[in-house]
């Protein structure tokens, strides 16, 4: 398995290049590019605001790899994981703890290094690491457990980690993440939306940690009732365009209709119809991306026999409408 240090890029890369996007006393953004025959290839876009830094990792291998963190220093920073499926290995940790796509956690280490094991060979996420003074600041008004226990954490510098198992991110989180990576802002307006919903996601990250903590203190599960709703979800996630009903699933895998909606609600956050349709419109914003196809047959395609309809649900999701995606030659993102 090929191994990749995080901190010598230059020594496994044969073409790495970093351009400067903008710079300025508040904000600077950054985009790097590499690329090894027969390795791996990727780019790292970055953005920097006063207290954190946004970064946007996208890397592309044609084999399983690892993906090692060397160099110990204290840190704290959010991981939203696109896509993958990562096994992580921490010195204070005694189990690994394990990434998905579509999974989040939050960690602050006073000796940050790790190996990663990216199983699927494509690796793609979105992670905020806090300046530590920054981050102080934002747990001074802490209201929630996962806030206070940061709080303590970083006071004794102690390490923390949120969650010690898979965390699925409702659809406010996958929303806010669309949002910042397809941000159609230019100039410095670009970079006060950009800092404004690094903050809106650290908040909703915390939120909805301390929200399946009281949960998972309310109301024991067993490893079976977990295993088949990961075996729901996934299925959900192969087949969200196919005129899937709550019948059939709890057919399919043994549930009945109430087990099925408030487990996929306690372990995912979300309802079973508000992640297929969750799916469905982020596979539409592709399609209409791609310029490939209309409104209509996006919609179509999507299971909207209704263009309106889909249109009205597009704008409401993602800020807004389908139109003008088609319109615009290309959206600003993160990419």
């Amino acid at each position: 398995m090929d191994k990749i240090d995080t901190a010598n890029w230059n020594n496994y890369f044969d073409t790495a290049e970093v351009a400067i996007l903008h710079a300025s006393e508040r904000y600077s953004e950054t985009l790097s590019s590499f690329k090894e025959p027969g390795l791996a290839s990727g780019k790292v876009h970055a953005v920097a605001t006063p207290g954190m830094v946004l970064t946007e990792f996208c890397l592309q291998a044609n084999n399983p790899f690892q993906l090692l963190d060397t160099e110990p220093k204290e840190a704290a920073e959010s991981v939203f994981i696109l896509n993958g499926d990562v096994e992580s290995h921490f010195p204070y940790l005694k189990d690994p703890v394990y990434f998905n796509s579509q999974h989040h956690n939050l960690q602050y280490s006073t000796q940050f290094a790790g190996n990663h094991i990216i199983h699927t060979g494509n690796f793609h996420a979105l992670t905020i690491t806090y300046d530590l003074p920054y981050l102080n600041g934002l747990l001074q008004c802490h209201e929630n457990g996962s806030l206070e226990a940061l709080s303590k954490n970083l006071y004794k510098k102690e390490n923390f980690l949120a969650a010690n198992h898979p965390v699925g991110w409702d659809s406010q989180i996958a929303e806010v993440i669309q949002s910042i990576r397809h941000c159609q802002f230019q100039g410095p307006t670009r970079y006060i939306f950009l800092e404004s919903k690094m903050l809106e996601l650290f908040v909703l990250q915390m939120e909805h940690l301390h929200a399946l903590q009281t949960a998972s203190g309310k109301e024991s599960w067993r490893r079976e009732d977990k295993e088949k709703m990961l075996a729901v979800k996934e299925y959900i996630e192969r087949s969200y365009l196919e005129p899937l009903t709550l019948k059939e699933l709890t057919y399919a895998f043994g549930l009945n209709e109430f087990k099925l909606k408030k487990g996929y609600r306690h372990f995912f956050n979300t309802t079973v119809f508000g992640h297929i349709l969750q799916l469905r419109m982020q596979k539409a914003q592709h399609l209409l991306s791609e310029h490939q196809m209309t409104i209509s047959e996006v919609a179509q395609f999507v299971g909207y026999n209704n263009t309106g309809s889909f249109s009205y649900e597009y704008k409401k999701r993602f800020g807004h409408s389908p139109s003008q995606v088609r319109n615009s030659s290309s959206l600003v993102s993160l990419h």
